[in-house]
């Protein structure tokens, strides 16, 4: 579920092991990130995001599925332990009772470990760059794509980080619009050769 909710967000590690369930809107499949859970000299800290401010990202019907699923996994465990689940808990955690977050470092090391069992070359964060990556090269403009990321600006951080993917949607762009006019001096719909000039009758 850790994997797929960074993929399919583009979460950050601090911002994803800050989740609580009260951050879930199952009815309006809406994911609040208002928080970051970071380990400083071997302490546990919630703060703000990065930057300084919350988001509201949706997320597809196959997440709220999966989330669904995760989240009655957790209300069975804490039925199990005699424990009333609550809202304030955490989506991951290494507790039965998701009442404390996971340590980052200890996700990652997870993660690493699985890939390289997997024989699969990756990181944690490299999921973040794949949702970036994927929605940029799909058309979905770069402000709604920033937006999802949690980047200030209005997308100048995400355009210097994925640059090369928005020039090749740039370069689309061009030869979309290129396709669709006609040089100066020719009219829509003129029969021309290899080098757009006019073919000869």
């Amino acid at each position: 579920m850790l994997v797929w909710l960074v993929m399919v967000t583009g979460l950050r590690r601090a911002e994803l092991l800050a989740l609580r369930w009260s951050d879930v809107d199952f009815d309006a499949g809406v994911i609040h990130v208002r928080r970051n859970h970071v380990r400083v000299s071997g302490r546990n800290i919630e703060k703000d995001t990065k930057a300084h401010r919350s988001r509201r990202i949706t997320v597809d019907g196959a997440t709220v599925e999966l989330l669904t699923e995760h989240r009655e996994r957790f209300e069975e465990r804490c039925g199990q332990l005699g424990v009333k689940p609550t809202s304030a808990a955490y989506l991951f955690s290494y507790s039965p009772t998701n009442d404390r977050p996971c340590n980052p470092s200890g996700v990652t090391h997870r993660y690493g470990r699985m890939c390289e069992r997997l024989a699969v070359v990756s990181h944690l964060h490299a999921l973040r760059h794949y949702s970036a990556t994927e929605l940029l090269t799909a058309g979905v403009d770069l402000r709604t794509v920033a937006g999802r990321l949690g980047h200030g600006g209005g997308g100048a951080t995400t355009l210097r980080v994925y640059a090369a993917w928005v020039s090749e949607r740039d370069r689309e762009a061009a030869a979309i619009l290129g396709s669709r006019l006609s040089k100066p001096g020719h009219r829509l719909g003129d029969v021309c050769d290899a080098s757009g000039n006019p073919a000869s009758e």
